[in-house]
């Protein structure tokens, strides 16, 4: 079991230090845009679909490490004030009520966002460039799986610490 949870740990850790890279890739197509736009009056047909494919690919790829490492807001003005043991009671309760579902949810609605994305050689309508969408719906399947996976680690977790009182 220690063995699935810190590999989880790993996977996630990996992966938010691998996508975090995307915030350069990011800056650069934005200066590329503002250069082309505002020195030359010629704005390109890539920034706005690029931009948002980026960064939603950096967001939903990066939310396993952040909350791996607790990044997430959270509102604990209750459960803060709990024991340890109970807190990690509620805790698992939640996780069965709230996160559990959701991504359940997330993680087949977008599968099947991706594979329809797929069949039919979707491209985005939003600028001249129409650059394929079926990737960037993949990452987004990529993205809710390592959540949910990073969500299960944390979930074993407060289960053992449920049980038995301890870390």
């Amino acid at each position: 079991m220690n063995l699935f949870l810190q590999t989880v740990d790993f996977i996630s850790d990996k992966a938010g230090k691998a996508v975090s890279w995307l915030v350069l890739a990011l800056t650069g197509v934005l200066a590329v845009e503002v250069v082309a736009r505002y020195v030359f009056g010629k704005p390109t047909d890539f920034a706005y679909d690029l931009t948002w494919m980026i960064f939603g690919a950096y967001t939903i790829l990066g939310a396993a490490c952040t909350f791996l490492a607790e990044g997430h807001v959270r509102v604990d003005v209750f459960s803060s004030r709990l024991p340890q043991r109970k807190r990690a009671v509620l805790e698992v309760i939640l996780y069965l009520i709230f996160f559990f579902p959701l991504l359940i949810l997330l993680v087949f609605a977008c599968t099947d966002f991706a594979v329809i994305s797929w069949r039919g050689d979707e491209r985005s309508a939003v600028s001249l460039w129409k650059p394929p969408v079926y990737p960037f719906k993949t990452i987004m399947v990529a993205g809710f799986y390592l959540l949910a996976l990073q969500g299960l680690a944390k979930f074993i977790r407060q289960l053992l610490l449920a049980m038995k009182g301890k870390p």
